[in-house]
């Protein structure tokens, strides 16, 4: 599995921190120049970003560093189609890397189809559809609420197809997009407990730069009418979605823990 790394070109000392972290795991990781949204040419930033979508999709218009940041995404997520490779792994720049996080890769790799991705960064408390063993301590989750993070994740191909298909135009940050898993009939997971964490670089964002101003009454209620078509549409999505098959057990994971049913929490 390839690991990549969004890095804006400008951000040497960010791109050196989390290389390093990674060839102290053993792991080789490749820099991805990240799409500076401020310098996107006309015609590219046209092609991505839908105003009409975003008016309708979200609270605010996208800013600048939210469109290059997805369009960061795109380009690895086209870059792992042309590749052949079964999955890759994402990851930002100003992230922390748990030490299991070879051997939970190496799991995920393992995994029989039907996966199109996994979160490897979330919440400190989510909540839980539906788990089963991973990788020794680890578990493999699938949400009743997606969490806001593409600090890391692992993407396969038909998730990347998945996505570039059905998100040929955005409206919303990329993050708020994959919350939206039912509209790409995206079969996503997670990690518990997670092996990336945001770093203490993560609030100096290279995303949103200065503070996005704070948004008048009618953008705020309009922000609370899409939270509430957010809530009865995921849960819909939730009640309707058939349980994972869990078919096989990576090699690692029965090593590590053994064969348990999944379970349902409450």
């Amino acid at each position: 599995m390839e690991l990549f790394v969004i890095n804006l070109a400008a951000h040497e000392a960010r791109w050196q921190a989390v290389a390093r972290q990674f060839e102290a795991m053993g792991l080789a990781c490749e820099r991805h120049e990240a799409s500076d949204g401020s310098q996107l040419p006309a015609a590219e930033r046209d092609a991505l970003f839908d105003a009409a979508l975003n008016r309708r999709q979200y609270h605010r218009a996208l800013c600048d560093g939210e469109i290059g940041c997805y369009a960061s995404h795109r380009a690895l997520w086209r870059r792992l189609l042309a590749s052949g490779a079964p999955s890759a792994g994402v990851f930002e720049d100003d992230v922390e890397l748990a030490p299991e996080l070879p051997r939970v890769l190496s799991a995920i790799a393992q995994m029989p189809r039907g996966w199109d991705m996994v979160k490897l960064a979330g919440r400190a408390v989510e909540k839980i559809d539906t788990q089963r063993p991973l990788a020794w301590e680890h578990t493999l989750i699938q949400y009743r609420r997606v969490p806001c993070r593409t600090s890391g994740y692992v993407i396969s191909r038909a998730g990347a197809e998945k996505l570039l298909k059905r998100r040929a135009r955005v409206g919303r940050p990329v993050d708020v997009d994959l919350r939206h898993w039912w509209e790409c009939e995206l079969n996503l997971f997670g990690v518990q407990p997670y092996p990336v964490r945001e770093a203490a670089s993560s609030r100096d964002s290279t995303i949103h730069g200065r503070a996005v101003a704070r948004p008048g009454l009618g953008a705020r209620l309009h922000k609370l009418a899409l939270q509430l078509d957010y809530s009865i549409a995921n849960a819909r999505a939730c009640q309707a979605r058939r349980p994972p098959s869990w078919r096989a057990e990576p090699a690692a994971a029965a090593a590590g823990t053994g064969t348990r049913a999944a379970t349902r929490q409450s």
